[in-house]
This record gives C-alpha cells, structure tokens and sequence, in this order.
C-alpha cells in the first residue's frame, strides 16, 4: 500500500472518532439537560424562579428584577424549561382563575319579605353563580406618600390595586401579590345601582330646611338638618349618577355599590285598635277615627342616589318619611272633619284628596314618588273609646240622607275597586317592562360572553400562528443544515480524488514516463498462480516464443495505459 493509501486512511479513521466523540457528547449533554436541568410546568401551574446569585435587593423590595438575587418577578407559564439547579430554585404554584359565573342561575325576588333567601349587598334577595373580580394586593414597593390604601397598577406602590381581575386565568406571583376573589355587581332588571366613591377628598356636611319638621310659627327660625352632598369627581361619597342594569366589574374598596329597588311600591297600614302604628285621631266632633291607608310609592331611578345618600336605604324612607307623614298628615287634616264627614262619600272623597296632595308634597321634596294615599277602611269610635254602631252614627245625620249616603257609598266603592283594578294593571305593566328589560339584559350578557370568545379564539390563533413560524424557521435550519453536510461531504471526495490523481502524478514524474508508470501498474496487479519457463536453442520455436511472449507483454502495457491526451 502507498503513502497516500496510508494517509487518507488514517484521516478516515480520525473523522470517525472525532464524530464519535461528538455523538457521545451530545447524548450526554442531552441526559443531563433532560435529567438534571430540565424543570416542567404543568398546565393550570405558573413557576415561580428564585435566584441563588446576583445583586441584592433593596429593603422594601420582596421580588427581585433580572440580574438580582431573590424571588423574581416575572413566572413562567406551562411549559418545558431548562435551568441550572445551582443557580436557581423553583416553585410551582397553581394558576389564578377568576370565575365568569352562569347567568342562566341568576334569580331576585323584588319584594324583600316574599322569601327567606340570601340578601345581597343592596339588600335585595339574590341567588345564583354571579361572576367574580380579583382584587389584588401588592405586597412590594414604597408606601404611597399620599397615604391612601389604594394605589394604581402601574404606581408600583405597595396597597390595593385599583384595577381588578375580570373573569379568566392569570399567572400572579404570589409572592408579589395577594388575590381575593369577591363577587361581581350584577344589577338586575328594575333595580339600579347607588355608588359610593370609597377614596377621594372628603365632603363636609351642609345645613339644609327640613322638611318633616313640624310647622313653625312666624319668627320663628325654620328647622335645619345637616346632611351630606352628591359627592363630584375626585371626592369621597355618594356619586350622582347610578349604574343601569348589567354586570360591572368594580373594586369593592373603591367604589361600594347599594344595589337599590326602583318603581312603585305598596304599604298598607290596617286598623286594628291593639296596634300603635294605627292611625288614630280625634274628630272635630269629638269621636275617634281609626283609618285604614294604603300608599303607593316609588324612587325614580334619577333621584335614587339622593335619596340612599339621606336615608341609606328604602326601608328607612317608609319608616322615617312614609309612615310618620301619613300620620302626621291625617291627625292635623283630620281633626277639621266632622265624625259624620268620614262616612259620607263626598267629605270622604275630599279628605282622600287632601291626604294624598299633602303626602305628595312632602314626598316630592325628598325626591320621592307618590302614586296615591287610598283610605281601605273607617272605624269611628266614642270619645269613651267605646264602638259607636251605624244606628247611632245615623241618629246623628238626618234619616232623609241614609239612602243618598248609601247610593253614594256604593258608587265610591265601584270607583275604589276601579282604581284598584287600575292598579293591579299597573303593576301588570310593570311586571311586563321588568321582563322585557330582563331579556335585553340576558341578551347582553351573552353577546359579552360570546365577544369573550371571539376574543379568546383570536388568541388561540395568533399563537397557532407563532408556533407555526417557528416551525418553518426549525424547517429552513435543517434544510441549512442537509446543505452544509452534503456539501462538505462533497469537498472531502473532492479533494480525495485530487490527492489520487496528485500521487499518481508523482509517481509518472519519479518513473520518467507514462509508459515506465503502466510498467509498474502493471507488475504491481501481475499476481499469476504459476509460471511456466521454456527454454530451447536459437532458430527454434521456442526460441522465437519469447519475443511472441515480449510482444503479447507489451500490447497488454499498451491497452491498460490511459490514451494519450490530444494535442
């Protein structure tokens, strides 16, 4: 074997190592990356990395930036990593999910006494999934220098978090913040909602005429209540304008919302002697009356907010402004009334009216609704306090008026039952609106779920879509990759053949000629099994055998030598 054999195996023996070496040092790189480095997150778990190395973090910080040793701030999501286990130390934590809730288990009841259920935070009976916020905490950063509890996202103080978490999943480091899921406010049809402002600057309370106060005389000074105003933008208080039904997604530390009953409702106050909230009065003529009153009244959505900024609730408006007028009012207008006045239909008629006008203008200066103050029923008693029947009542009016008095009676009591006929209508109405405003509502919420959707799929998309790109760059690196190799792959036979075609060359050069170099190819390939040697005198022919035999060696040479390139 030559030189050049020798060398271009031992470089084919070198390559092969070398390859060699490099397959087992890939192999073992990737059992330590899989084995030792390699840290999976599972989906539905964020990782929390914690730096073993780096700068330290200052005193008010409790997660460190990049380069800093500590917690850091920002997690990882599901998903292979490789890290190293001297450097960092992991920690899976679950994943934050805020709830959408199921609006097809949403149920009020709009009269608060019908059933024992659960009261939401307006005071109205709710059941159901309602949808929920996080309401985040930062528990790094400085302190605010203004002081407040409740800060911005992006003011980097430590506090409540202004903004909220609407339903969906969030990777929240929990070392950073503190996530409290509450419910949503979710204001049903025929209630609005009454915001208060808790933050902000704030208000004094202001001297204002009240006007439930007693009558006073001339020169006298009027009475004064001091209440607070609708809080404007920037301060601390009830704010003028309500929210409509629909769902809303409000931080509870900052905005508190009553969720308040609006339209008509009724009180009815029964006669009945043993009861102190009875309406009881003397009459002009000395007897006493017990009346029995039925009130339709309401808050109008555009007065709700003052009126839950005075009284706090619309219970305290029947208790502190309904019930006590109507009382008031009957005594002061009833005492100009003859007994007998209450039993005939137009003096009766005319005190109805006198009861509901006044009620009306007193509910009107408080911004509230009064529909009508109806008299049910009408006792008359002694002024001994003992039951006067018909007969004495009729011995002081005249026999002649009995059958005008009844024919009248009868007529007022058609017209009462037509107003109550005209009422139960009303509120048919009502309850026809309240649906109608149910079902727009219900429509809203699903096109704001099926928005949700659209969205979420227009995410899942772009990501398709990334992940999709990444695949061609991997694509368009392997195919790099095929050409590189085949192209060295063709070098090193390139240059191969050039060694080959080089040694021969120099071996032409060293033997003289070509024809000296196919004598030499040809006694190296010569390897015959036996040899035959003749021997014989001149002029014999065997004697000219050898020349044949000379002859026949030459023509071979000649037919195994590369012809001769054309000059």
């Amino acid at each position: 074997m030559s030189i050049l054999s020798k060398m271009f195996e031992s470089f084919g023996r070198g390559v092969r190592v070398v390859l060699s070496l490099a397959l087992i040092t890939i192999g073992l790189v990737v059992v330590i990356a899989f084995g030792v480095f390699r840290v999976y997150v599972p989906p539905g778990y964020c990782l929390v990395r914690i730096a073993k190395a780096g700068a330290p973090m200052s005193g008010e910080e409790v997660v460190a930036e990049p380069g800093q040793k500590g917690i850091q701030r920002e997690t990882w999501g599901p998903g292979r990593y490789f890290l190293n286990p001297i450097l960092w130390e992991t920690k899976l934590v679950p994943l934050v999910e805020i709830e959408a809730g199921r609006p097809d288990s949403w149920t009020w009841v709009h009269t608060l006494a019908r059933l024992p259920m659960k009261r939401g935070a307006g005071g109205n009976i709710i059941a159901g999934e309602f949808p929920e916020v996080g309401i985040l905490t930062r528990r790094s950063g400085p302190r605010d220098p203004s002081g407040s509890a409740v800060v911005s996202f992006d003011s980097g103080y430590r506090g409540i978090i202004r903004e909220v978490l609407t339903p969906g999943v969030y990777r929240i480091n929990p070392y950073e913040y503190d996530v409290q899921e509450v419910p949503a406010v979710v204001i049903p049809a025929g209630f609005v909602g009454v915001v208060t402002s808790q933050v902000g600057e704030q208000m004094d309370t202001v001297e204002v005429p009240d006007v439930l106060a007693p009558a006073h005389d001339e020169g006298e000074a009027a009475a004064t209540v001091r209440v607070r105003p609708l809080a404007r933008p920037g301060q601390r208080g009830t704010l003028p304008n309500v929210l409509t039904p629909g769902v809303y997604y409000l931080n509870p530390n900052v905005h508190r919302v009553r969720i308040t009953e609006v339209g008509f409702n009724e009180f009815s106050q029964i006669s009945q002697r043993e009861d102190r909230d009875t309406i009881r009065f003397p009459s002009k003529s000395g007897f006493m009356i017990e009346l029995g009153v039925t009130v339709v009244w309401g808050l109008h959505p555009r007065h709700a907010a003052e009126v839950i900024n005075e009284f706090g609730a619309t219970d305290a408006v029947l208790e502190n402004v309904i019930k006590p007028q109507l009382r008031s009012i009957c005594r002061n207008q009833g005492s100009q009334y003859e007994a007998r006045d209450f039993i005939q239909g137009e003096k009766r008629e005319e005190f109805q009216g006198v009861l509901t006008n006044a009620l009306k203008s007193v509910c009107r200066r408080k911004n509230i609704e009064l529909l009508l103050a109806l008299i049910s029923t009408i006792e008359v008693y002694g002024p001994d306090s003992s039951a006067v029947g018909q007969v004495d009542l009729k011995a002081e009016i005249q026999n002649s008026f009995i059958a005008i008095e009844k024919r009248i009676t009868n007529e007022k009591l058609q017209e009462t039952a037509k107003k109550k006929a005209l009422l139960e209508e009303a509120k048919k109405r009502v309850d026809i609106a309240r649906e109608s405003i149910q079902a727009d509502t219900r429509k809203r919420v699903q096109t704001l779920l099926a928005e949700g959707r659209r969205r979420a799929a227009e995410i899942e998309a772009k990501a398709n879509l990334a992940v999709a790109t990444i695949e061609q760059q991997i694509a368009a690196l392997d195919a790099q990759k095929i050409e590189l190799l085949g192209k060295a792959k063709a070098d090193v036979e390139k240059l191969k053949n050039q060694a080959e075609a080089d040694g021969r060359r120099m071996l032409v050069d060293a033997l003289g000629s070509a024809a000296a170099y196919n004598l030499y190819t040809f006694a190296q390939n010569f390897d015959p099994e036996s040899i035959q040697l003749i021997f014989a005198g001149p002029g014999t022919f065997w004697t000219d055998l050898k020349k044949i035999e000379e002859l026949g060696a030459s023509q071979m040479l000649r037919q195994s030598s590369p012809p001769a390139p054309a000059r």
